[in-house]
């Protein structure tokens, strides 16, 4: 299914009760490009998707951008959403897209899910996933959830990972399971939607706040931005912190901005090729609150 992102921003403002809360900028300030204020932060958090690449192809500049950064003496981490695969799949693809990164300075929500999952050693898991998600790597016992419906009941809870080929139907099955014997979900991806080559398309965040509107007591839970964990993962890599001299740069509102606030980083929309690409921004950040420290439109 894919949405336009206008829906998308009405349903992240219908779930805002779920998402912590931030102190945010008296004042936001609009730049001509990132590049223009390099010098002015020592460390560079960057989402992925919509900030670095659009599904598989990386977005103009952004290869250049990160180069930019390196040869100021500037530190760069990617604090991702991307729970589906990996660490070491997701930075093959970057090399593939033209990137230098280094293992360490790549933050998923899949590893804040599983250093919270290192406490819970004795659940059987079913997992929402994609079919290259490799779920052995998350060290647990799990079992992929496909279309029978004895699976669900067999798990003693659920983590929603990758929504790749999540169904209406395997939805409706996980309601209904959870709806006869509650148990914990945890969401290693707390994204709505995400950018791809063809649109918006619906990712772990959705079906789990839809699961929390439709089943009493349900309150999944959440790993990965806005979210505090992702970046006490990220920050505790780096030596020394200014949070003054520090940016999180993302496409969104409520995953990026939010969550880099509620950090107490500095923040950075990029507008011209994820989420908002197209949408008049100025009237999005009135309706919603949240307001960047800067707003640029391209790297």
């Amino acid at each position: 299914m894919i949405i336009d992102a206008r829906t998308a921003f009405d349903r992240y403002e219908a779930v805002r009760p779920a998402l912590p809360d931030a102190v945010f900028p008296a004042q936001t300030e609009t730049i001509v490009h990132l590049g223009s204020v390099i010098g002015q932060f020592d460390t560079f958090l960057l989402d992925a998707f919509g900030v670095l690449n659009i599904g598989e192809t990386a977005i103009p500049g952004a290869v250049d951008f990160i180069a930019a950064i390196r040869r100021a003496g500037g530190r760069v981490m990617i604090v991702s959403n991307s729970a589906s695969v990996p660490t070491a799949v997701s930075l093959a693809k970057f090399h593939r897209l033209g990137f230098d990164f280094e293992s360490d300075e790549i933050i998923t929500s899949r590893d804040a899910l599983k250093a919270a999952m290192v406490l819970e050693p004795s659940r059987r898991w079913g997992v929402m996933a994609a079919e290259n998600s490799q779920i052995d790597e998350l060290d647990i016992d799990a079992c992929a959830l496909g279309d029978d419906t004895a699976e669900y009941d067999a798990v003693d809870g659920f983590v929603l990972l990758g929504s790749g080929n999540w169904t209406p139907a395997r939805q409706e099955h996980l309601v209904a399971s959870l709806i006869r014997a509650p148990r914990p979900v945890l969401v290693g991806n707390p994204d709505l939607v995400a950018p791809r080559e063809g649109g918006l398309s619906l990712e772990p965040g959705w079906f789990a706040h839809d699961l929390a509107d439709r089943i009493d007591g349900c309150r999944p839970i959440f790993y990965g931005k806005p979210f505090r964990s992702i970046f006490d993962l990220a920050l505790a890599r780096i030596d020394t912190i200014d949070p003054a001299r520090t940016l999180m740069v993302g496409d969104t509102l409520h995953t990026d901005v939010l969550g880099g606030a509620v950090a107490g980083l500095q923040t950075c929309l990029l507008c011209d090729y994820g989420l908002f690409a197209g949408e008049k921004i100025d009237t999005l950040i009135d309706r919603s609150g949240i307001h960047p420290n800067l707003i640029v439109a391209q790297l």
